[in-house]
């Protein structure tokens, strides 16, 4: 349950940015984008501030995995980014681990919580995404 609770989160925010609520969007005092955009940084302010309080990886892998999926649906449609961040949950979780518990380099997800690697691709991959690419997400 500890690998796919990340997924749960990245899932329900990638859904939520892709709705099609064009009355509401049409009627809005502030622009959806805006209240998007403040929604997305909020979660991800949240996780970063509970993985250094805590020290929890499943905050980070939040970030991960939501920052994979919007990459991805910039490509392609909220589906394909969602099934993207579950593949590389679910291949890091089965073919990602080694023996006496060790892990494959490319499985992010496994990294412990104090991994500067893990917390800097993170970072890249946040950066990659960025803020503004809720603006423009679901949009024609």
């Amino acid at each position: 349950m500890a690998y796919f609770t990340p997924l749960m989160v990245s899932t329900a925010v990638l859904y939520c940015l892709s709705r099609r609520a064009d009355h509401i969007e049409r009627t809005a005092v502030i622009a959806v984008a805006v209240i998007d955009t403040a929604f997305v940084a909020s979660v991800f302010a949240l996780c970063l501030a509970a993985g250094y309080v805590t020290g929890f990886d499943t905050a980070r892998n939040v970030i991960l995995l939501t920052c994979v999926g919007l990459l991805i649906a910039q490509v392609g449609n909220t589906a394909s980014g969602i099934a993207a961040g579950m593949m590389l949950l679910i291949a890091s979780i089965v073919a990602g681990r080694g023996p006496a518990g060790s892990h494959a380099w490319w499985a992010v997800v496994l990294y412990p919580s104090s991994s500067i690697p893990a917390w800097s691709l993170t970072a890249v991959l946040l950066a990659a995404a960025g803020i503004r690419s809720v603006k423009a997400f679901g949009k024609p």
